[in-house]
């Protein structure tokens, strides 16, 4: 197989419409809408089963139509050690485009980086992460695993709530795992090297909502100084939190290691902001309650529960310097209640393979093999890789992908040389593999 055929099959998957439209209810316990990933599972199924592969469904969920949705996990080779190269298999809805036809038409064109111009593939999913799929599958096409197994596997919904992930991350197909690759976006401050850098990390995300509160009334009379609106405590605090939002500070050092690319950071920062103030019901009545909902991104360096006790120090903060006011209701004194955000499957935390893992060694010996190793990367999203550090911390988990930009807009792109260069490194690890494992 020939690097050509990459090309050929990433355009070929970009055609299918693999969007995921995925809702979720909270009433009566939790139901999910799942995705369009039937047509793109058989495809990418018969062609894992061209590349010599033994590939199985694993039931995932059965959504509120009764449609059951399932992850593709395969194998080839025998051993007790397994390389697991992971994808997934869904990309975001396509709202940003002129038209779905326009989103789902593969076409080629060029882009500017690094002072010079590049030629890409543009389409839905091209970087986010159609090339990633098509290289998987046709990369160890012509290898035959001894002493080790490779595994492929391709998750459905990342772009939500990795409901694959989840699945497939607390399965026995992962108990004889010992390293996993993902050829995902690379969105961190070392972009645009694609097969030449190792992502080695990705930053946590969660979400929180405060309930507000305010003592309601009639809205004919809101200059009765007794009331309070919900509204006006929301906006309170959101100009407070913005000053606290500026001042926070969560740096993280995630490579030490000297490195070739004398340009490339060694730090990632984290944040939050707030993502829906949602107070009122637009009626003749002063608004008694709301919602705010905080998004928060976090380095190594932080915790889910180090950054609730951060929040609720700030809201006690506000109340304590008057800048807000409890709310006397029926008698009862109310404050803003924090509390996480509810979700089917639980948050991710930050994550780090260090450079010096011998995996990572291994892999840079690979990029070196092929090319030339330029510097290591650390991820600003959130991303199917975290859920597998949650459920198996003691398996190093790497990132390589394509050099591609605008994922989850429009003109979404992946460099053309790029997408072969990375089928060449993969390659290169499948078939190297049984010397990392021995």
């Amino acid at each position: 197989m020939n690097e050509n055929g990459v090309l050929k099959l990433v355009k070929e998957l970009i055609k299918i419409d693999s969007r995921n439209p995925f809702e979720l209810s909270i009433k009566n316990g939790m139901h999910i809408q799942g995705s369009r990933d039937a047509k793109i599972n058989r495809f990418l199924e018969s062609k894992l089963k061209e590349a010599g592969f033994k590939v199985e469904k694993q039931f995932v969920f059965e959504d509120k139509s009764g449609v059951k949705h399932y992850n593709l996990i395969a194998e080839k080779g025998k051993g007790n050690s397994s390389i697991l190269f992971y994808g997934h298999s869904d990309t975001v809805s396509s709202e940003p485009w002129l038209s779905l036809k326009t989103a789902l038409t593969p076409r080629e064109g060029t882009v500017e980086f690094q002072g010079k111009k590049r030629k890409a593939l543009f389409g839905l999913g091209s970087n986010d992460m159609k090339t990633g799929l098509a290289v998987m599958c046709l990369a160890f096409m012509d290898i035959t695993p001894e002493g080790y197994k490779i595994k492929v596997a391709f998750g459905i919904d990342e772009e939500y709530y990795s409901a694959g992930a989840n699945i497939l991350a607390q399965s026995s197909f992962m108990d004889d795992v010992k390293t996993i690759v993902v050829p995902e976006i690379g969105d961190g401050p070392n972009r645009f090297y694609a097969h030449e850098t190792i992502g080695i990390g990705r930053l946590g995300r969660c979400e929180f909502e405060i309930d507000v509160y305010g003592t309601g009334g009639h809205g004919a009379i809101s200059n009765d100084p007794s009331f309070v609106s919900a509204v006006v405590e929301a906006s309170r605090f959101a100009v407070e939190f913005e000053k606290f939002r500026k001042s926070y500070e969560d740096i993280f050092v995630f490579n030490t290691e000297k490195v070739p690319d004398a340009q490339a950071s060694s730090k990632i920062e984290g944040s939050f902001f707030i993502s829906k103030i949602d107070c009122g019901n637009e009626s003749l009545s002063i608004p008694s309650s709301g919602r705010i909902v905080i998004d928060c991104t976090f380095t190594p360096n932080m915790t889910i529960r180090k950054i609730r006790k951060k929040l609720k120090d700030f809201i006690d903060s506000l109340y304590d310097s008057k800048t807000l006011k409890p709310v006397i209701v029926e008698g009862v004194e109310k404050r803003m209640k924090l509390k996480l955000k509810m979700r089917p499957n639980p948050y991710s935390e930050a994550y780090l393979t260090p450079a010096d893992h011998p995996f990572t060694v291994f892999v840079r010996k690979c990029i070196d093999s092929i090319g030339t190793f330029r510097n290591y990367n650390m991820g600003y999203s959130v991303a199917d890789e975290n859920v597998f550090k949650r459920y198996r911390p003691e398996i190093p988990v790497l990132v390589i992908g394509p050099v591609g930009w605008n994922s989850h807009r429009a003109d979404e792109w992946a460099e053309i040389e790029s997408i072969e260069k990375l089928f060449e490194l993969y390659r290169e690890i499948g078939k190297k593999f049984g010397e990392y494992c021995g």
